[in-house]
């Protein structure tokens, strides 16, 4: 009897071994169980292997290797990524329909962004949601609506409401004029062009849009609207048909969606493949520029309104791609854009700090600089915009 238990007892361990994979792929526990499903497969091989004989146990063999080469490649990555990743909050942001993701519900969230090494905040901001799961800004309830679509640039990530850009360009009017800040981090273009088209927010933009503003630049929307980075899986997905641009659903669906969620919970392919999978090409830079183009069009088709496209430069960006942000400009000028540089080269230069350190997103000055600029803009090149009497 007893002889009998110990010759089931590899068997029982391979079996308990497997389920634990089983349950590590299926609940995804930890943040590393990619890892621990790496090793425990080598384990289930490696006892496989001493428990055969002939071909079947070489097989193994070499199987159980890749396992032990997966786990050591893997065990690395992870200890690279939790050197340099910083920490943070994200219990913020949902999934929603048409635009991929949003604001879960109304109210005020904390988010931090901490250093790794040291511990220490990069950034500590409360972000207020209204009843439309926009972020809020305060201005006039009605009138001629001046209205910002974006990104986390528009949103203001990493800062407190009072200096999200909507609202310091709210504060430059003196709040007598309605402005709506409908940027959410992660959007880019194509969130611009799906909320025209279905109409998302046309209740709360209301009769009198006056002017829609876009900030934008290549090196912040290219690879948004090529649906390369796995964060954007499920934000609308254009591509071009018969020369126009058209809707083709999420940016990852079915199979693709799948495929692309178990590569990107290994620490090894977003440490050592992605980065490489998300370079840009020339058409890539082409689609974005088309899709822009498109929501400009739109805006004036259904809302009659011009659209302003604050525009950031960096040339390192589009190296190799055949295209520069001078002509990327030209061509949004021809398909109809009021284009603004705002890249603020010159007080870069000078040592302004425009960037939270640690984290890339527009400080506070650097979002009074960028509001200054673009009321400045309006005001000369746009008559008619501003309601009389801001100032």
């Amino acid at each position: 009897m007893s002889r009998t238990l110990s010759r089931k007892a590899p068997y029982a361990v391979i079996l308990i071994l497997l389920c634990l994979i089983v349950l590590m792929e299926a609940r995804h526990p930890f943040p590393s169980f990619r890892l621990a499903t790496f090793i425990l497969a080598f384990l289930v091989l490696a006892g496989m292997a001493l428990l055969l004989r002939g071909k079947l146990r070489e097989g193994l063999v070499v199987l159980a290797s890749l396992a032990l080469g997966l786990s050591i490649i893997e065990a690395t990555a992870a200890i690279i990524e939790a050197k340099a990743s910083p920490v943070v909050t994200n219990a913020w942001s949902v999934g929603q329909p048409i635009i991929g993701w949003g604001a879960p519900h109304a109210g005020r969230f904390h988010a931090e962004k901490t250093d790794p090494k040291s511990g220490v905040p990069i950034y500590r901001a409360d972000y207020t949601f209204d009843s439309n799961l926009l972020r809020e800004t305060h201005s006039v309830e009605t009138g001629p609506t001046i209205v910002f679509f974006g990104d986390s640039f528009t949103f203001g990530m990493g800062l407190n409401d009072a200096d999200a850009l909507p609202q310091v360009f709210a504060d430059l009017l003196g709040r007598k004029q309605r402005v709506l800040n409908l940027g959410f981090p992660g959007y880019g273009p194509q969130q611009f062009l799906a909320e025209m088209q279905t109409g998302r927010f046309d209740g709360v933009i209301g009769a009198q849009p006056q002017l829609f503003i876009f900030l934008t630049a290549a090196s912040l929307h290219v690879e948004r609207t090529a649906c390369k980075p796995f964060w954007v899986r499920r934000g609308p997905r254009y591509a071009l048909e018969n020369g126009q641009v058209a809707l083709k659903g999420d940016c990852c669906e079915g199979l693709n969606l799948w495929l692309r969620e178990w590569l990107e919970n290994m620490a090894s392919y977003r440490l050592f493949i992605e980065p490489y999978r998300n370079k840009i090409s020339h058409d890539d830079v082409d689609l974005y520029i088309r899709i822009v183009v498109a929501a400009v069009n739109l805006a004036k088709e259904k809302y009659g309104v011009v659209t302003l496209i604050p525009y950031i430069a960096w040339p390192e960006y589009l190296k190799g791609t055949g295209f520069s942000d001078d002509e990327i400009v030209q061509r949004l000028r021809d398909g109809g854009a009021m284009v603004v540089d705002v890249s603020l080269a010159k007080e870069e230069a000078a040592g302004a700090k425009l960037t939270i350190k640690g984290d890339g997103h527009p400080t506070p000055l650097a979002n009074r600089l960028r509001a200054s600029i673009i009321n400045d803009y309006i005001e000369t090149r746009m008559p008619g915009i501003l309601v009389a009497g801001v100032h």
